[in-house]
């Protein structure tokens, strides 16, 4: 079974385990990648069964009362969690993330920002909302930037330039979004170019199989990027 397939499976069921929540949350994070592929030629995925979502409520109390609510539906917290957020759901690891930082815990700053302009997908006959393309790559950046780890093993880079690499229409839209994640985009695109790296990270994230024939096409795609 292709990981698109087992990620989006696990994204299936756990949106319809949310039931009357599922208008309230957005799904982030690595499980949802594929729903931002639109090329035909799209490589694979790297496989994840963490579900993350993040939900739109300010208030401390109001969002202490939808965890327990979620809790009655089967969404429990992990003894084995890294943070207080984590969750389990049929033995699924989940995050569930305020959208802004609150008494649990820091979040990430575009996840506000994304809720502004969300996208609303099919997943298996679940209704889910997603960051627009554009805000996600942002939130990797960040989320890359607060766990400062290397370039070239860094799972939220090879995600970044996943969809870079197999979505049609993510220049256009880049160019065309919030100013404050066109931005921040290009400013981190520009990071790695004044690093000298861009070449070996993207010969170390693109499969060995399609290297020749995708490389040129990620870089045009970032060099227009940095000059939308």
């Amino acid at each position: 079974m292709h990981n698109n397939t087992i990620n989006i499976g696990v994204v299936a069921e756990v949106a319809e385990g949310l039931q009357q929540y599922r208008e309230q949350v957005v799904f982030v994070g690595g499980a949802v990648i594929s729903l931002y592929t639109d090329d035909p030629a799209a490589d694979e995925i790297r496989p994840t069964k963490d579900i993350d979502f993040t939900v739109n409520i300010v208030d401390v109390g109001e969002f202490h009362k939808t965890i327990e609510e979620l809790g009655k539906l089967g969404f429990q917290p992990d003894p084995f969690g890294t943070s207080i957020c984590s969750y389990t759901y049929n033995n699924y690891p989940v995050d569930i993330i305020p959208a802004e930082d609150s008494a649990f815990g820091s979040t990430n700053r575009w996840y506000k920002i994304g809720f502004e302009d969300l996208w609303k997908v099919n997943v298996k006959d679940q209704e889910i909302y997603i960051l627009s393309a554009p805000c996600f790559l942002a939130t990797k950046f960040e989320a890359f930037n607060s766990r400062g780890k290397d370039y070239r093993t860094s799972h939220d880079i090879e995600d970044i330039i996943y969809i870079i690499d197999n979505r049609i229409t993510i220049v256009d839209e880049i160019a065309k979004s919030d100013e404050r994640i066109l931005e921040f985009i290009k400013a981190e695109f520009q990071k790695i170019i004044d690093k000298g790296i861009l070449e070996e990270l993207l010969v170390t994230h693109i499969h060995p199989l399609i290297i020749d024939e995708r490389i040129h096409i990620v870089k045009e795609k970032i060099s227009s990027i940095m000059n939308a």
